[in-house]
């Protein structure tokens, strides 16, 4: 009973992280005339936080990989606590909203490197598949719930955002801590080291010591495990990491090609995401509340959106069969995009405005779902480090339209803008698309006959 409302708390706290950068948005022409900026100033601070959470993952998962998780769990958290305690309480002044976004985005990007891996480690293999739908909940749940508690919250001020995570933070700060213990159900557990199942299996039946064979420990294990001993080996350091292992997935085309693609889609999705706001404010006159009812629309698109694509048939033969799914994905966000800005144009009735927002939001995450079938089944083994390296490569793309879409706006008009956003991703999307299904079963052929030959090079042609 104990382990089950441990389990339940754990997977509670990976909810709300993902809220931090949705939960934003709807207070953005507020913060506009609270510090007298432009909306360019003001669209900064989404940029620099989305910049650091892209590469915050990446110091997280070094030194998380070296002295373990659970001190990194319980730094972060302080410093994400901290920044927001300070963007609730300081005055208001823009030089510190941008440096304390950074610092929040910074403090929560360490959940991004380390929370998968922490819910494989406290959960037992027949819950484990359960658990990891609950933490992949927050990426879906953020673009819904985020911006209706952010108009929500700023109807009394813009600073209850920030007051409203600070408590969330806190909160998860007593459940993460006592979990963490070393005196807690599972010594190794508790650690937070990267361990596979084998060392974890046999470190929790209570045996004092186990030594394990190299075939049964992650490259990143300490080599002795202590069930119930002092201490457990640290990893290799920070500076002995193979940084071009992270990177490594997009020297292969394929990998480099798709995450291409969703960082474009994605892209054009944030685009509309920070400008919606000061739409449905000036031109349709809602209030911060309805603004975040607005993104609804959206964000309910991309779970449906996941659902569908996900539910598409699985009796392709090959790997690029998938990409004829990318193909109408993409024409359904294009076409989202430009209906968009034509609609915020012509001032036409919202329900038609949040329409196309759906239809862009459905159409990227069907695109979504058609890239992570294709990468499973053409690059297996790269599979988890292409998705991490292209939920990396999106948040820049992101941060880059976050900046540069007000000043378009205003040269071009909504409609030319967001038709130019359209016809990028069908051409450039549609082009890669196309390259791949060329010329993809050749470089999976060549890639197949380099392992052979590598595997035939080692002592005894082991594979």
């Amino acid at each position: 009973m104990a382990e089950a409302l441990h389990s339940h708390r754990r997977h509670r706290c990976w909810l709300f992280r993902p809220l931090a950068g949705n939960i934003y948005l709807p207070a953005l022409p507020v913060l506009e005339n609270e510090f007298h900026a432009s909306a360019t100033a003001i669209n900064v601070t989404v940029s620099v936080f989305m910049l650091t959470f892209a590469v915050g993952p990446l110091f997280w998962a070094s030194f998380a990989d070296w002295k373990g998780r659970r001190p990194l769990y319980i730094i972060s958290i302080s410093i994400y606590i901290v920044a927001n305690v300070l963007l609730a309480a300081v005055p208001a002044n823009y030089g510190a909203l941008v440096f304390l976004r950074i610092v929040q985005a910074f403090g929560s990007a360490a959940v991004v490197s380390m929370g998968a891996g922490t819910v494989a480690d406290v959960t037992p293999p027949k819950e484990r598949a359960f658990a990891m739908s609950i933490f992949l909940l927050g990426p879906q749940l953020g673009p819904v719930l985020g911006p209706v508690i952010g108009g929500a919250l700023t109807i009394a001020s813009w600073r209850w955002i920030f007051g409203f995570l600070g408590k969330l933070s806190v909160e998860a700060h007593l459940i993460i801590h006592p979990l963490t213990e070393p005196n807690s159900h599972c010594r190794l557990c508790s650690l937070g080291r990267h361990y596979p199942d084998a060392a974890r299996d046999l470190a929790c039946q209570g045996r004092k010591r186990q030594t394990l064979r190299p075939s049964q420990l992650h490259p990143l294990s300490a080599q002795t495990i202590f069930a119930s001993g002092s201490r457990v080996g640290k990893g290799p350091s920070p500076s002995q990491a193979d940084s071009a292992r992270i990177l490594a997935p997009v020297q292969l085309p394929p990998i480099g090609i798709v995450t291409f693609n969703t960082a474009m889609l994605y892209s054009t999705y944030f685009a509309i995401a920070v400008q919606l706001p000061t739409e449905l404010a000036d031109r349709y006159n809602w209030s911060t509340a309805g603004i975040g009812a607005g993104f609804l629309a959206v964000g309910i698109a991309m779970i449906v959106g996941s659902m569908l694509g996900g539910a598409s048939p699985d009796n392709q033969v090959d790997p690029e069969n998938r990409l004829a799914d990318q193909i109408w994905g993409v024409i359904v966000c294009a076409g989202g995009c430009a209906m968009y800005g034509w609609f915020v144009d012509a001032s036409l009735h919202p329900a038609a405005v949040l329409v196309a927002t759906f239809l862009t939001g459905f159409g990227m995450n069907w695109v979504f779902v058609a890239t992570t079938a294709f990468l499973t089944e053409c690059v297996a083994q790269q599979a988890a480090g292409a998705f991490a390296l292209g939920n990396m490569l999106r948040n820049p793309g992101a941060a880059i339209a976050a900046l540069v879409i007000p000043s378009l706006v205003t040269k071009m008009g909504s409609g030319w803008c967001f038709t130019g956003l359209a016809l990028l991703d069908l051409v450039l999307v549609g082009s890669a698309v196309i390259v791949l299904r060329i010329k993809s079963p050749g470089w999976r052929a060549a890639r197949k006959a380099r392992m052979a030959a590598m595997a035939a090079a080692k002592p005894g042609g082991q594979k």
